[in-house]
């Protein structure tokens, strides 16, 4: 990608006030659009509440605005909660409790610096790995009737990846939405931020109907007024109903646990496209972002490719409203300084969201490659995104 590129795109983001938008296209009159320059922070950036406050002054440093702060991953809680037990990756090095809560330092570290904070929630995964979570107050064990299971009664095995809850089932929406509640009730935050709010398709086979349990079938034919027979069932008009009951859950989020507290933006990490996210992840992401179910959609546009970044995102701006769309732009994807900077121009400059901590800054992440190189690509990283930020001003 050749650097004049990537300046015409400052040049006329700084003097013009043009913005390039998708396929080439530029608006020389944008809207007034809320300025957003986000960063996702992961459960394994941080370990102790100095590291908290480290990242929270790094991020502050280049002038990010927005920290999605990660306080969920696999039906746990970093941060103290009656409702899901400590999350694993606090008690790795230490096999006690934290007597400190991360999520409250996180907050008033936010605050210090004058950054908005978002909780960050995976929605549907349950566990992670081979091997069960210890602690038996883990819904994995109190709740095995939640996980997801065939039309054989077979049970979604644990592997390297996640398995998940089943997504339709009532029960499983209770605690979802009482889990949100609880965070925005006792916490004082500008947002939840949901992730993992699809089906899983990935980690489903052709020939499985999941969910296919009894209970599930049961209430689809309840609701839709089908058959639930496996022999017979509309696997269509299944998934369809699947995908509805993923926005019930959603709806249900925003009424029942954001409007307990006004001024909580509630936000959720997309498929890359609206068809892949509707068609395959059943993610009806465009009628939740048009009819308010969720305020701020954030397409994970993950990708060293910047003509697939540039469709993508267009393909967004094509359904829903620009003010409503901040871009999830994967750095750790772009092997070079500038990549990132550049495709933060090829959208709204001042309204974008990288991923994640990692690939910026040094991090106690076990994963992060921490030899010299890594850490002068990660120093090259941020200096050209403040750079950017600079020369497109902060709000």
């Amino acid at each position: 990608m050749p650097m004049i590129r990537l300046l015409i795109a400052l040049c006329l983001l700084t003097i013009s006030g043009c913005v390039l938008i998708g396929q080439g296209r530029y608006d020389t009159a944008p809207r007034i659009i809320a300025p957003e320059h986000g960063l996702w922070i992961t459960r394994w950036d941080y370990q102790s509440p100095e590291d908290i406050r480290k990242a929270i002054a790094n991020a502050a440093s280049i002038g990010f605005t927005d920290i999605y702060w990660q306080v969920r991953g696999q039906a746990d809680a970093y941060y103290p909660s009656k409702l899901e037990p400590w999350g694993i990756e606090l008690l790795k090095y230490n096999p006690n409790p934290p007597i400190f809560d991360p999520l409250q330092i996180a907050i008033d570290e936010s605050n210090r610096h004058n950054l908005r904070i978002h909780a960050w929630v995976n929605v549907m995964p349950l566990w992670r790995g081979k091997i069960p979570p210890v602690d038996r107050t883990h819904i994995y064990h109190t709740n095995p009737e939640w996980r997801l299971r065939d039309q054989a009664g077979n049970v979604q095995q644990l592997h390297d990846g996640y398995v998940v809850v089943n997504p339709v089932l009532d029960e499983v929406h209770d605690h979802i939405v009482a889990v949100i509640r609880d965070l925005v009730d006792r916490y004082d935050l500008d947002g939840i931020h949901l992730d993992y709010i699809r089906y899983l398709a990935d980690e489903i086979k052709p020939n499985q109907l999941m969910p296919g349990d009894p209970v599930s079938r049961a209430l689809y034919s309840k609701e839709t007024k089908r058959s639930g027979d496996p022999s017979t069932i509309n696997r269509s008009q299944y998934q369809q109903w699947i995908k509805s009951r993923i926005s019930t859950l959603v709806q249900r989020i925003n009424k029942e646990s954001i409007k307990s507290k006004r001024g909580v933006r509630l936000s959720a990490a997309v498929w890359r496209r609206p068809d892949l996210a509707n068609d395959r992840y059943l993610q009806d992401a465009v009628s939740w972002a048009n009819n308010g179910s969720i305020d701020t959609i954030m397409p994970m546009i993950y990708t060293d490719n910047n003509e697939q970044y540039s469709s993508d995102l267009a393909s967004w701006q094509a359904k829903v409203d620009q003010s409503k769309i901040v871009p999830g732009i994967g750095s750790y994807k772009h092997t070079d300084n500038i990549q990132t900077s550049y495709q933060i121009a090829l959208g709204h400059p001042k309204r974008f969201a990288i991923f994640a901590y990692a690939t910026l800054f040094e991090s106690p992440n076990p994963d992060q490659n921490k030899d010299e190189a890594a850490q002068h690509l990660r120093k090259l990283k941020r200096n050209a995104l403040a750079d950017l930020i600079t020369r497109v001003g902060n709000p």
